[in-house]
């Protein structure tokens, strides 16, 4: 009797030592890791209330977004994408709905997105009427042979296969209108009575405000799913007051997005001719990849020894989870998240308080 209660007591002892282990190897496959910004640039930390609160919301409805299609399983490509959907919706950035205006009084968007585990990539530049950028990114990446589609043919491209075409005032905001009167009369440039397609019935009741100016803002999103795969994607309306057709960084691959299984996803935001001057997504992949870099000093050598001060900033993701969110400018907008419950938002240098 005493042989056999031994015997069962051993088998439940390797019973709960096995499932323990079980367990932990569960929650080793099951690592992900998001973390996404909203533009680096200048924003004074006496902003008006309003204004924080859009920027809070902005971000952790982003953050949810991507991190509950990371935690049930999905892919690193779905959550980018979801995520930078939802912050081209939110107007107090600068992608999409938000976007600031050229030179001309229009809207000119630039996105990209790429899939760690294929290296497919695709891109869009120059669109007008495109609500979702980065909708169109992703099917340039799925639907054609190419990398990068541009202007009024990446739209046409875009309704063909069913994304939501907009009116370009669409994307008006009273703000980033203010934004470029302002650059245009610093530059003693004849100041615009009103955006190339005319005053919007919306900008009757919209007021201005100049509790920020991110004129070189952009969003991004990086992520690692459970399945181990990494993917990147941008998004951005480019500088205020831009020549009409410029393209900036975001919607080209190894400027402003990258990513490789085998090193880490990147996106970028700041001056957009540095960082397709110094190839910086891809630099910050290679550091990492060949040069066994960690992203943390991968990502700080790119800011501090490759680009000027206040160039800008950048966010990466390893395969192992390891994040990192870096910029030399006065703030970044930008949150996080991961399996181990690590999870916050900030715009300057230390995270808000409520995450």
């Amino acid at each position: 009797m005493a042989n056999t209660l031994l015997k069962c007591l051993k088998r439940l002892a390797f019973a709960v030592v096995m499932f323990g282990s079980l367990s932990a190897l569960h929650a080793e496959d099951a690592r992900w890791a998001i973390a996404l910004h909203g533009g680096a640039g200048s924003v004074a930390k006496d902003i008006s209330p309003e204004r924080l609160a859009a920027y809070q919301a902005g971000l952790q409805q982003a953050l949810k977004t991507g991190e509950e299609i990371l935690k049930k399983g999905g892919t690193s490509l779905e959550a980018v994408e979801a995520t930078v959907i939802v912050l081209e919706d939110a107007s107090c950035f600068n992608a999409g709905r938000g976007a600031v205006f050229n030179a001309a009084g229009f809207h000119q968007l630039d996105a990209s997105i790429m899939d760690g585990s294929t290296l497919a990539c695709g891109g869009v530049s120059a669109i007008e009427r495109t609500r979702h950028p980065i909708q169109a990114a992703r099917l340039v990446m799925q639907k054609t042979p190419h990398v990068l589609l541009t202007s009024k043919a990446a739209d046409s491209f875009a309704e063909s296969h069913g994304i939501e075409i907009v009116t370009p005032d669409f994307f008006f905001d009273a703000t980033r209108w203010s934004q470029l009167l302002k650059k245009l009369e610093r530059e003693g440039v004849p100041p615009l009575k009103e955006p190339a397609y005319g005053m919007p019935p919306i900008a009757k009741n919209a007021q201005a405000t100049n509790d920020f100016d991110i004129s070189r803002g952009t969003v991004g999103c990086v992520a690692l799913d459970q399945h181990g795969n990494l993917a990147a994607a941008t998004s951005t309306g480019g500088m205020t007051g831009k020549m009409v057709g410029r393209v900036g960084d975001s919607p080209i691959i190894g400027a402003g997005t990258y990513a490789d299984n085998q090193g880490c996803a990147v996106s970028g935001t700041g001056s957009g001719e540095e960082y397709i001057r110094n190839a910086i997504a891809f630099q910050v992949n290679w550091r990492v990849k060949q040069d066994q870099q960690s992203v943390v000093e991968a990502v700080d050598a790119c800011l501090t020894e490759v680009l000027k001060p206040g160039d800008g900033g950048i966010i990466a993701v390893d395969h192992e989870g390891n994040m990192t969110l870096q910029f030399s400018t006065g703030a970044m907008s930008r949150a996080w998240s991961d399996w181990k419950g690590n999870r916050g938002t900030a715009i300057w240098e230390g995270p808000f308080e409520d995450n």
